[in-house]
């Protein structure tokens, strides 16, 4: 399987090998002739049997006949026919030709059933033909057309065919979400009638997507259930498409074995470029798991197809895929590398295929730019960007403006690099709803694909700011403040990226319109730097930096998550502490206490986002004790400041028993019991504590309190981020379901979290947790980064509520702050253990 290519829809096609578009067996839906040795009947016969030479011999015979006697409509049929063969041979331009005629012979405005159906079938073929000639914006119009006709005439299996293909054609053009609405759609209407080839092409293909779009558990039920459709109606091409995704999903969970099984069968099973790509698939795959010397016996059969097959689409991306697998195999082999890709282009000009060229030339500039021969780099870069940038492709835009930004920086061209990469993360922005689906398997990283186009621009905007801090405050200010935009950018393409869809509503919010006794601290990791952006209301933003590398500060937050530990010495971690408050806030300190500020909120950035701050230590005090702290995934997700009423109402739940392999938790009831004493509540204990009890009592009250004590994990993946019910897990994708109430008129004001903990050995779980804030609707969050223990957890959150109770009311965040300083000086529970791993996420107000 290819490597992963950011944005790069095409790509993906060989890496998943998503099915051909659907095109219909030529087969007579109606009766032109009555006789069986029809030539059109005939041709259909050497179709099906895959002698597709012969069925073109005898359908160019038979169109040339009824041209002859001017039977329009049979001629027709004959030439779509032929095209379809023509098109099976790798004969495009005779596939073209042939369609051409068909244009010429059909009425744009048919007036009886059978003009219509055969019109219906010319456009379905014609769609299909410009799909794989690499057209696909085309060729989606051409299915709609197709759609629209079989809708006329009532040919349900036409139609489902047509809207099958739109599908494919969307899911090239990287539209993931558009072709599984589409999908869904198709396939709940095909389980209504027997089984067939096209209800299993439905299956998996939205089984395809599910699978781009990271959905692997569910990909791999609706693909089984293709597999199963195509083996009952000994569909042997489904069965074979169905086991290559099936193969594919396997990878990607691990299973290397069935996957392998699985291409094993196809490959004997498969020839010609059908069989090239399974190949392709298992070179990847021994490669991935270092089977070097198995990989390279599949080269000469791999190289032997591509020279005898004929030249398409798929052709091209065969070559860059198996250049790319060569470069891994023999990373000092580049001259065979270079020949590959610039085959590819040249394949793709001959097929006039602007994507597959500007795929094909920014792969080679890729290479060029790795062996840093950077002009070369640029020239070919630039060249697959004029291609991208006329077929209008803000994926491809994307990906290549980055790789000119990388190359023009390495040149010490920074004016234009900046240029390139503000067009990178411009290109990003517009296909946003996309960009959540490109994590499409375990293998590829957002890390290494999209995260990077972000940092390497922020280090770029800052090291430009530094150079115009005292000689130009304005172009100092305008820098800073754009690199901020681009962090905050970056976390909202992280929570796309963590739901696999662009969910969350933006817009960007002031820190003075927030609170005036407030500032929003924006550290940023760089690999040689740590600066830090500093908002307070009224200011400019201020920027601070440490010379200090990723490593070092990737290093120092492990050994303080470590410090926690109740028998790590206390000198030990109070000097690791203070060696992070140093780097963080010291900088900061005499803006912080010139401008009174009260509460620091934290907008934190990589491996920062598992750090308890308010155990950070600056020699004398812990954070906590001089300020009040909330954390925010970005202040573009700002929920509107709604204050609490004099008595809010709570809707309190949580498991008291152990519950599907977790542990009981013996202080819940107390916990639940003492917020009563303090405000109304609903409690929900164990039996009762249900998904669907949960979503009546919001359904049916005005909570404005959510409180759940109960087992939870957040993670970076969302499908193992949830909390634990009697019944069940309640996954994070849910929480809009039931909690977020805007749909009823309200809205959660705090939601709280209690006996939850991050994904152990996960550094980006804090994802799952800022996620379940965001999903949930709530204007605040409060969690915990660990679990702690029963009683002084029940402790902190009981004195929570009392301050909630207290005139005048303190925010969200100040009564976190005295809870937690109640436990540090007036509890057994001292140790920042037990009270530093609660955090306020969103409006701390």
């Amino acid at each position: 399987m290819s490597m992963f290519l950011v944005g790069l829809s095409i790509a993906s096609s060989i890496a998943l090998s998503p099915p051909l578009p659907f095109s219909p067996s030529p087969s007579l839906p109606f009766s032109l002739s009555s006789s069986q040795l029809d030539p059109i009947a005939r041709g259909q016969q050497y179709y099906e049997a895959g002698r597709f030479a012969e069925a073109a011999s005898v359908w160019e015979t038979a169109a040339r006949g009824y041209d002859r006697r001017h039977d329009r409509l049979n001629e027709a049929l004959s030439r779509i026919y032929l095209s379809l063969a023509y098109q099976r041979l790798g004969q495009w331009d005779a596939a073209g030709d042939a369609l051409d005629r068909v244009r010429s012979l059909l009425s744009p405005d048919p007036s009886t059933d059978v003009e219509r159906q055969i019109r219906a079938l010319f456009l379905n073929t014609l769609g299909q033909w410009q799909f794989e000639r690499g057209d696909p914006e085309s060729a989606l119009a051409t299915w709609q057309a197709a759609e629209t006709t079989y809708i006329a005439i009532a040919d349900e299996t036409g139609r489902f065919g047509s809207q099958i293909n739109q599908a494919q054609a969307l899911q090239t053009l990287g539209l993931y979400r558009r072709a599984k609405v589409l999908l869904e759609r198709v396939t709940q209407q095909l389980e209504e009638t027997p089984d067939s080839p096209l209800k299993a092409r439905g299956l998996r293909s939205l089984g395809t997507v599910l699978h781009m779009m990271g959905r692997i558990g569910e990909a791999q039920r609706i693909l089984e259930r293709s597999l199963a459709v195509a083996t009952a109606v000994g569909d042997e091409e489904g069965v074979r498409g169905a086991l290559l995704s099936l193969s594919d999903t396997a990878r990607d969970l691990g299973d290397t074995e069935t996957a392998l099984d699985a291409y094993d069968w196809v490959a004997r099973r498969s020839e010609g470029l059908d069989r090239l790509e399974v190949q392709l698939d298992r070179l990847s795959l021994w490669i991935e798991t270092d089977e070097f010397d198995t990989a390279r016996s599949l080269l000469p059969e791999i190289t032997a197809l591509l020279e005898t097959l004929p030249v398409s689409r798929r052709s091209v991306y065969a070559r860059v895929n198996l250049a790319q697998s060569w470069q891994r195999l023999s990373p000092n082999d580049r001259e065979t590398v270079a020949r590959l890709l610039a085959r590819a282009a040249t394949e793709a000009a001959e097929l006039g295929d602007l994507r597959a060229r500007s795929y094909s030339l920014g792969e080679l500039g890729h290479l060029y730019e790795r062996l840093g021969q950077l002009e070369d780099a640029r020239t070919l870069t630039e060249r697959s960007l004029a291609l991208a940038q006329a077929i209008h492709t803000p994926d491809l835009l994307a990906r290549w403006q980055w790789q000119l930004g990388r190359v023009l920086a390495r040149q010490n061209d920074y004016d234009n690099a900046l240029a390139a990469y503000r067009e990178a993360v411009a290109a990003l922005k517009v296909v946003r709803g996309d960009l959540a689906s490109f994590e499409t398997d375990l293998r590829f990283s957002f890390r290494e694909r999209v995260e990077p186009v972000y940092r390497e621009f922020v280090s770029l905007l800052l090291q430009k700011a530094e150079l115009h801090r005292s000689s130009d405050r304005d172009r100092f200010d305008a820098l800073v403040g754009e690199a901020r935009k681009a962090i905050e950018s970056l976390q909202l393409a992280e929570l796309d990226n963590f739901f696999r869809e662009a969910c969350l509503d933006v817009r960007p919010v002031s820190i003075d319109a927030i609170d005036p006794h407030a500032a929003v601290v924006y550290p940023i990791v760089l690999p040689d730097r740590l600066f830090v952006i500093l908002s307070v209301a009224g200011h400019p933003l201020q920027l601070f930096s440490t010379e200090v590398s990723q490593t070092q500060v990737e290093e120092k937050v492990a050994k303080m998550l470590e410090s926690l530990h109740l028998a790590y010495s206390d000198l030990d971690r109070l000097e690791i502490s203070q060696t992070l408050y140093d780097w963080l806030l010291k900088p900061e300190e005499d803006v912080l206490k010139r401008e009174e500020i009260e509460t620091l909120v934290f907008v934190l950035d990589s491996t920062l986002q598992t750090l308890p701050l308010a155990a950070l230590h600056d020699g004398n005090s812990y954070l906590i004790e001089r300020y009040a702290i909330a954390l925010s995934p970005s202040l573009y997700l700002f929920a509107p400041q709604s204050p609490l009423p004099d008595r809010p109402q709570v809707l309190s739940g949580g498991l008291t028993e152990a519950r599907r392999g977790f542990p009981a938790l013996p202080g819940v009831a107390t916990e639940l019991d003492r917020i009563a004493r303090y405000l109304p509540a609903r409690v929900l204990l164990d039996d009762k504590f249900t998904e669907q009890q949960l979503e009546t009592q919001v359904r049916s009250r005005d909570f404005n309190i959510v409180h759940l004590a109960t087992h939870g994990q957040f993670s970076s993946n969302a499908d193992d981020t949830f909390l634990l019910t009697w019944d069940g897990r309640l996954n994070v994708r849910d929480f809009d379901r039931w909690l977020q109430t805007r749909r009823f008129g309200r809205s959660i004001d705090l939601l709280v979290l209690s006996a939850c903990q991050t994904a152990l050995g996960d550094e980006r779980a804090v994802l799952g947790l800022a996620g379940m804030a965001v999903r949930s609707g709530a204007r605040s969050t409060l969690a915990t980064l660990w679990s702690v223990r029963d009683l002084s957890t029940t402790q902190l959150m009981d004195e929570f509520y009392r301050q909630l109770t207290q005139q005048p009311r303190p925010n969200k965040a100040e009564a976190l702050r005295r809870a937690q300083l109640h436990l540090l000086r007036e509890s057994p529970y001292n140790h920042p253990f037990f009270w530093a791993p609660f955090v306020a996420i969103g409006n701390w107000q």
